[in-house]
């Protein structure tokens, strides 16, 4: 951002009680920007993936990452729109922890769960989320694998959307198999790609660490200068 235009803090954009006006009159509820939106119970977000797995068999796993990903990205485009109005800025121009913080409060004002972003220790091109009280692993109580595909699909794309790089997501830990939060790697297509054909190779799912050595250890070698 050019130095003669600081950026004004004007606190969270999330915040305000009435981010969510609801006319009862005419049953429709928007954000401050005007943007309409739909509230989904519970039933209906287990009906959907339940449809999906009938209609899908062994393939709804990349169906519903599929949705999530649309979701994802009119998500983040939507965002952007709200977030250069607020603090009157071109997105591309504010600061990337800013970005994070309003992405994380995003989260957890539209009832996606707690998210938090961080650099994977081992190769700062990755990133790690964990998304805290997350929706679908509080309705599909137990499972053999991850279950949270809508949301692995949505910060892929909007990821992809917020850095102009083309991005894939995987899914590592769930709550529903034991694990505290959802745990996501998110990094370049190609090498999430490879793991998650690794992954669908494999009986078991594998812990989150067992998949970061994987990952780190099958980059690709350097080119010589």
């Amino acid at each position: 951002m050019p130095a003669d235009a600081p950026l004004r803090l004007k606190g969270n954009f999330f915040a305000d009680p009435e981010f969510f006006r609801t006319d009862v009159t005419k049953g429709v509820t928007r954000t401050p920007t005007g943007t309409r939106i739909c509230t989904l119970p519970s039933d209906f977000l287990l009906g959907l993936r339940d449809a999906v797995i009938y209609e899908c068999g062994r393939s709804y796993r990349p169906v519903m990452k599929a949705a999530g990903k649309r979701w994802g990205l009119q998500f983040a485009k939507r965002l952007e729109r709200e977030l250069t109005a607020f603090y009157q800025s071109p997105f591309r121009d504010l600061p990337p922890g800013l970005v994070r913080t309003c992405l994380a409060e995003a989260f957890n004002a539209h009832g996606y769960g707690r998210l938090t972003l961080e650099p994977l220790a081992e190769d700062a091109e990755f990133t790690v989320a964990e998304v805290r009280d997350p929706v679908m692993p509080s309705i599909v109580r137990e499972a053999e694998r991850p279950v949270d595909l809508l949301t692995a699909g949505m910060l892929g794309s909007v990821l992809t959307q917020l850095s102009g790089k083309q991005l894939e997501c995987v899914q590592t830990e769930c709550p529903s198999m034991g694990a505290e939060c959802s745990r996501f790697i998110i990094g370049s297509t190609a090498r999430i790609t490879e793991i998650e054909e690794w992954l669908g190779e494999l009986e078991q799912m594998p812990a989150h660490e067992a998949i970061v050595r994987q990952l780190t250890r099958t980059q690709p070698a350097p080119r010589p200068a």
